[in-house]
């Protein structure tokens, strides 16, 4: 098996470029070896290859381990899966004219529901669509209009301030992830040990759990309540 080259070395930049250097050079290597406009045998390697690298040296953690350790700091806590989570590539490949599944089509199993499927990013969850029937009429179908309406959807709780702890209670460390958010399950595999870092169940992620639940939302930080949206 051939040794991997070095990621800054795939993307033709210096070991200091700034985030915004390394986007602007995987632009610029996706769009001239996009499997969908470059035909050369070696294409899709070379297309694998700098979006692995992009992937790494794009995420705060993920290349502050590259840096220190080199390619085991990856391949000794990451699966190939992990090292695409939470990595964005939707706008780029739209802005080229390129559609979003390609790293389905090219690494396959890894992304097997589509890219979006891994398309995680740090920070609140997208919330669930809100639906609502209203009635217009034909001149108001036609041209457009403006309507106001009320409807129920989940909003910080108002007596905790989304802490999701009793007001005057403290928020504890996590017993589970002891604080830090995450779990790591470990697997062993014919070519080493793998580790699947996912977000803590008990504390979704938050690192803190609550000593003493707050009695308004039950400790989920979120409470519904109407809104006046037009």
């Amino acid at each position: 098996m051939a040794e991997k080259r070095d990621y800054y070395e795939v993307l033709n930049v210096e070991r200091g470029a700034s985030q915004d250097e390394i986007k602007k050079a995987f632009r610029k290597l996706a769009f001239q070896y996009h499997p969908d406009r470059n035909k050369a045998p070696d294409a899709e390697e070379k297309f694998k290859e700098f979006s692995e690298a992009y992937a790494v040296l794009s995420d705060t953690e993920k290349k502050q381990q590259y840096d220190m350790f080199g390619h085991a700091g990856i391949s000794g806590r990451y699966s190939a899966e992990d090292i695409f989570r939470g990595v964005n590539l939707r706008d780029i490949f739209t802005e080229f004219g390129f559609g979003d599944d390609i790293l389905g089509r090219i690494f396959g199993g890894i992304f097997g529901g589509g890219f979006n499927g891994f398309q995680r990013q740090r920070g609140p969850r997208r919330g669930s669509d809100l639906q609502t029937r209203i009635e217009v009429d034909l001149e108001q179908a036609a041209f457009g209009t403006e309507v106001e309406i009320s409807l129920n959807r989940l909003q910080k709780c108002t007596k905790c301030g989304g802490t999701g702890a009793e007001p005057g209670t403290d928020l504890t460390t996590c017993p589970k992830c002891n604080g830090s958010g995450r779990i790591e399950h470990r697997t062993q595999s014919l070519f080493g040990q793998m580790i699947r870092v996912v977000t803590c169940d008990r504390c979704n992620g938050r690192g803190k759990t609550a000593e003493t639940p707050c009695s308004n939302c039950r400790g989920r930080s979120l409470e519904e309540r109407k809104s006046r949206l037009n």
